[in-house]
């Protein structure tokens, strides 16, 4: 989802470079969402990353109504990993975890280590990543703050 979003149709007619045959069955326009409000199946820390990480994303006009399905579905990633690491912290820590688990046991500190690893993948869409984020127009420094923002908040920073 990186670079500049294609201009309107109406904006190529404003602009005057409106062609029939290039522009006329340009089909849906996809416009940037203002915010997007957390769904109620994300809880806890996974809702405060929300809350960090959604409104700088449609701030830089990379969420479309499209966009919601993914990001709901990372998000469920991450409350996933939080879930894991929370039984892991139940049993008494990492050390302690590792020392008692079976061996037909599932491992809590593997699965959340996936799940987040499926949390920053669908993320690296919205520009998450230096790469993605030198794709997206706009105010360098704001740019930049918010992409620091996200990478820490995501443990690559």
């Amino acid at each position: 989802m990186g670079g500049r979003p294609p201009k309107s149709v109406q904006q190529h007619k404003l602009d005057g470079t409106y062609q029939k045959c290039r522009h006329e069955n340009r089909g849906t326009n996809l416009e940037p969402l203002a915010g997007v409000s957390c769904p109620e199946t994300v809880t806890g820390a996974a809702r405060e990353i929300w809350n960090q990480v959604v409104p700088p994303l449609c701030k830089a006009k990379l969420v479309t109504i499209l966009s919601i399905p993914t990001l709901e579905h990372a998000f469920y990633w991450l409350q996933q990993a939080y879930e894991m690491r929370n039984l892991v912290e139940d049993a008494g820590g990492a050390k302690r975890y590792l020392l008692t688990v079976g061996l037909h046991s599932f491992n809590a500190l593997d699965l959340a280590l996936k799940y987040e690893q499926e949390f920053q993948k669908i993320m690296a869409q919205f520009g998450d990543t230096p790469v993605n984020a030198s794709r997206v127009r706009g105010n360098v420094t704001e740019k930049k703050l918010e992409t620091d923002a996200i990478l820490k908040i995501m443990g690559n920073g």
